[in-house]
């Protein structure tokens, strides 16, 4: 029973799975999606197929694959959110169209939020250093176009005033 089974799961997931699924998995600092409390113990299909056919292989992470705790792999695999065809399951499935784009948004947002942090982190620290040290910062600088004596032109007649 155990050799057919770790057969069947090396013809479903072929050549790079590995390296998708460790990316999947960085993408989200190793974080359950919908747990970030949790270590990403699973990568979750969000579909087998496309129109070209088996996507063993060619998985995007985010698009066809998400990272999720042992947990919460479990319960989207609930008749819920899952569908399964009785008759050829590893053919026939794929997660329900709403519970695919929550968890779709979910990656992209976690990913975003970990991997992107640093940039409204450092928009607030430039903006916090220009408030409490602006005006300091704006007597230093030199002006951009200083008038020289050159420049200053005496009008040719005396005032008539």
């Amino acid at each position: 029973m155990a050799v057919s089974r770790q057969k069947s799961f090396k013809n479903r997931y072929q050549g790079n799975w590995h390296n998708i699924a460790a990316r999947t998995r960085r993408f989200s600092r190793n974080r359950c999606i919908l747990n970030p409390l949790h270590k990403a113990e699973a990568v979750h299909h969000l579909r087998y197929r496309d129109m070209r056919g088996k996507i063993a292989g060619r998985e995007v992470p985010g698009w066809d694959v998400v990272p999720l705790c042992r947990r919460c792999h479990g319960r989207v695999h609930r008749q819920d959110y899952w569908h399964s065809a009785k008759r050829h399951p590893a053919v026939n499935n794929r997660q329900y169209f709403a519970v695919l784009w929550r968890l779709r948004l979910r990656f992209w947002f976690w990913a975003g939020l970990l991997n992107l942090w640093w940039i409204p982190a450092l928009s607030l620290a430039l903006a916090a250093g220009w408030f409490t040290y602006g005006s300091q910062i704006r007597e230093t600088l030199p002006q951009l176009n200083p008038p020289s004596e050159h420049d200053v032109h005496e009008p040719d007649a005396p005032n008539s005033f």
